[in-house]
């Protein structure tokens, strides 16, 4: 079938994600041992379930042979069809010990977190608010908050894992990403993708600073290797696209402190910045929401870097 691609050493399903503009989230099957092992599960829907069960049966493979499920991060798209295979396989499940460490106990509470800090720092309150009714999280609530009762083992820096994998914690996407690392080449998840920069905005973590989280991390797994990322097709070489990403971020810096000719809040930083996607005034309340965490972490990125301050009145303002 169409979504199944099929390399040396493992499989990829492409598992289609309604709703987003990404498209389609990869799943990654490896021999494991006498069973099987998958990067990543999906996003809990119909067609996401379907497909996922197509995939695995076209290959041969019965869902009880799925012994073990590395998943990169705790986001709706990777992790929430883990429930459903928890149901019809006994896999043991893993993720980044960081991710485990900072998951807010329940959705409302981490919703609150964004729209207040969001308004904080200039947003307006029906784009601020709209993180509890658009976010994925938001839509997925109910998989997500049951993934969040399943028995994760926390995965560690440098794990040696089954199914020929180590373990290499990337913060920054989020605050316990992890890639995985073959001998063939790199799981990448979210950290590394090949066509868009991955949204790297503020977490409600204190002292997480996400952009320098993520610059570090980039450098980390920089090496020369075939990358299989969450999203979109293979790239040939990691670190040519490692070089690619930490110049965008390089410009984007240099871009937020020359819109600093005047003090700003970080949601009129966010609607003067240039979007690939187009302007900023264009993009749907989801999209804004992603801009702004963007601009945030680039500001504090700069904040610790000392040419940045900001100033504490009613709202957030950020000066040179």
């Amino acid at each position: 079938p169409h979504h199944i691609l099929i390399y040396m050493s493992f499989f990829r399903l492409k598992i289609p994600l309604p709703g987003m503009e990404l498209g389609h989230v990869n799943v990654y099957v490896l021999r494991c041992g006498d069973g099987y092992g998958l990067i990543d599960v999906g996003l809990a829907t119909y067609d996401a379930a379907l497909l996922l069960a197509r995939g695995l049966k076209s290959l041969g493979i019965k869902p009880a042979e799925i012994t073990k499920v590395y998943v990169t991060h705790f986001h709706a798209d990777h992790i929430t069809l883990a429930q459903l295979l928890a149901e019809v396989a006994s896999p043991d499940l893993y993720i980044g010990e960081k991710e485990l460490m900072d998951i807010a106990t329940s959705f409302e509470e981490l919703a609150k977190m964004y729209a207040e800090e969001y308004k904080r720092h200039g947003a307006p309150p029906d784009v601020a608010e709209a993180f509890l009714k658009v976010h994925p999280m938001a839509r997925f609530r109910k998989a997500f908050e049951d993934v969040w009762k399943l028995d994760w083992r926390p995965v560690r820096d440098g794990d040696a894992l089954d199914c020929g994998l180590k373990a290499v914690w990337t913060p920054g996407h989020t605050p316990g990403h992890v890639v995985y690392v073959a001998d063939f080449g790199v799981f990448t998840g979210d950290h590394v993708l090949p066509k868009i920069t991955p949204n790297i905005s503020w977490y409600p973590i204190p002292d997480f600073n996400p952009l320098k989280e993520y610059l570090q991390s980039l450098r980390k797994v920089s090496r020369a290797a075939k990358a299989f990322p969450a999203h979109g097709d293979e790239m040939p070489d990691l670190s040519t696209r490692v070089a690619e990403l930490l110049s965008h971020h390089e410009r984007r810096l240099a871009e937020v402190l020359k819109l600093l000719k005047e003090p700003m809040t970080t949601y009129q930083i966010a609607q003067r910045m240039a979007w690939d996607a187009g302007p900023f005034e264009q993009f749907d309340v989801y999209n804004k929401i992603f801009a702004i965490g963007e601009a945030y972490s680039h500001l504090l990125y700069l904040e610790e870097q000392g040419v940045v301050r900001r100033i504490e009145k009613d709202v957030v303002y950020w000066t040179r």
